[in-house]
């Protein structure tokens, strides 16, 4: 299987750091090819132009994001790994989707009705928050969840995707969070190779 994982933090020694090492270790131990985009270590601009030069019709083309657009073409699942800031992913990771899952490469339109273009792609998205998970379900309708999820991956053609939530950080202790850590390696070194298993029964 191709992995292509995409990490969004700044801080090198942060708990979302520890996830992508744990991640890392788990593909390289089941052998899995994968490859990294970093977007803050590739100072990745977020910003999306379009004007009366640059045609948003033309972000398909845009030679700064092609590499990363043939990284996602040839990816079999993405694993995403992110903090949730203001209910929501960091702004470089936006700027990302807003200028790499463009129209007519991540999806189309047939008349008004939305087509993924990424089908035969799965994900899993890895994420911290700092509230508890009953707030964020509760007081803010998992918004932080349901944005990527559903108006972002799925309405790309990804699917399935499955979340791992890391929820009320801030407050945790070190040996919650070595045990979630423990449960990432685990998952990524085990749930993707019986995936890959199922798959290939299927065929």
């Amino acid at each position: 299987m191709n992995v292509l994982i995409i990490y969004a933090h700044p801080n090198p020694n942060s708990f979302n750091a520890a996830v992508l090492a744990q991640v890392e270790r788990a593909l390289r131990e089941s052998r899995h090819d994968f490859t990294v985009i970093d977007l803050y270590k590739d100072n990745f601009n977020p910003v999306l132009v379009y004007n009366d030069d640059r045609f948003r019709r033309d972000l398909k083309d845009d030679p700064e994001t092609t590499a990363y657009r043939e990284l996602i073409r040839a990816a079999d699942h993405l694993i995403l790994i992110y903090p949730v800031w203001w209910y929501g992913t960091p702004a470089i990771l936006k700027g990302f989707f807003d200028r790499v899952f463009a129209s007519g490469f991540a999806f189309t339109y047939d008349g008004m009705i939305p087509k993924g273009l990424l089908k035969g792609k799965s994900a899993w998205v890895f994420y911290t928050i700092d509230s508890p998970r009953w707030y964020a379900a509760i007081f803010r309708l998992s918004a932080d969840w349901i944005v990527v999820r559903d108006a972002t991956l799925k309405f790309c053609g990804v699917k399935p995707v499955k979340r791992f939530m890391f929820a009320n950080v801030k407050r945790s202790c070190t040996g919650r969070r070595e045990k979630w850590l423990d449960t990432v390696y685990e998952k990524v070194r085990y749930g993707l190779t019986q995936k890959v298993e199922v798959e290939h029964e299927e065929m």
